[in-house]
């Protein structure tokens, strides 16, 4: 993004960007924020929150839309390409419970595209971020989100992911086999007892343990290390006898997200109006927007004049996109 743009007007050209299908600007889009969120100037990287934030306030219905749409928008030669962009861009804007909560609403809409994600086996980047998407969205929806994952074969796919990753512990690997584990542990905290009876039933777990045994024995110390074995041992825990430790009403999707979060980032919050921008900290927390719940502010004026500056148009109140 160059230097000399504002936010709001980068927003504006990724909007149309999305509104006119437009993968290849998308995917510049897409590169864009993974150098500004990996970049070591706080500049640039408190610039990449203020973006996704400002995304997830105008364009929750539009990136719906985009989503869904995807398969059908471009011919069979592209269309795993693009779902790679188009995948790897919404993930990294599920971002807030309140985007998440909007996009779980178009759930039945969704999930086939990103099962889809999945089933590409062979482009490894892409079943990850449709891994990250699917987690994100189960920490918000909880239960509601156990049947149609269950249905769309979820099980299937994190049992082949883990046994075709056996034996390999590069950082993407792990990567991929922690949120395996991460969404086996929140199907087995959520889900009813025939939904737990399926995974019991099922060679998933076992092949999560023997990757975590070769994990072990491996000795290799990387980042994504840590991951694997935490969730293994959260998986251990609610197969076990002391899964009354973990409830499904001790799940909170807020604190679940930034758990989720801060192991890659530090999250920064802003005020949404465009002349403030300022930052939220522990002592003084924000209040969303009444209709859209998704624009948040520092003090009633803010919120008045974004109202007055385009917010009134913007807000984000009415139904969702036409499908």
């Amino acid at each position: 993004m160059a230097a000399t743009r504002s936010i709001e007007s980068y927003v504006s050209d990724i909007c149309k960007y999305i509104d006119e299908l437009d993968y290849r600007n998308l995917s510049d889009v897409y590169e864009t924020l993974h150098k500004m969120r990996a970049s070591l100037k706080d500049k640039h990287y408190l610039n990449y929150w203020k973006v996704l934030q400002c995304i997830g306030e105008v364009a929750a219905n539009k990136l719906i839309y985009m989503v869904v749409k995807s398969p059908q928008a471009c011919c069979r030669e592209h269309r795993v390409s693009h779902l790679l962009h188009v995948v790897g861009f919404f993930s990294e804007c599920l971002t807030t419970v309140a985007f998440i909560k909007r996009i779980n609403t178009y759930k039945i809409d969704l999930l086939p595209v990103i099962f889809s994600a999945l089933e590409q086996r062979e482009y490894p980047e892409l079943v990850r971020k449709g891994f990250v998407v699917l987690y994100r969205m189960i920490i918000v929806g909880k239960s509601t989100l156990v049947a149609p994952y269950l249905k769309h074969g979820i099980i299937r796919h994190i049992f082949q992911q883990i046994k075709c990753r056996q034996g390999d512990f590069g950082i993407y690997c792990l990567e991929a086999v922690s949120y395996c584990a991460k969404i086996l542990a929140a199907l087995l905290q959520l889900g009813d007892k025939e939904a737990r009876k399926s995974i019991l039933k099922s060679n998933v777990i076992n092949e999560l343990n023997v990757y975590v045994v070769k994990l072990k024995k491996s000795k290799i110390d990387l980042e994504g290390v840590k991951d694997v074995l935490q969730f293994h041992d959260r998986v251990r825990i609610l197969t076990s006898g002391f899964y009354s430790q973990l409830k499904p009403e001790e799940w909170i999707p807020k604190d679940k997200l930034m758990e989720e979060l801060d192991q890659f980032l530090e999250v920064f919050i802003f005020c949404s109006s465009p002349a403030c921008r300022k930052l939220e900290t522990q002592n003084e927390k924000f209040l969303y927007c009444g209709q859209c719940k998704l624009s948040r502010y520092c003090s009633p004026h803010c919120q008045k004049q974004h109202w007055k500056q385009g917010h009134k148009v913007m807000c984000l109140r009415d139904h969702g996109p036409d499908l």
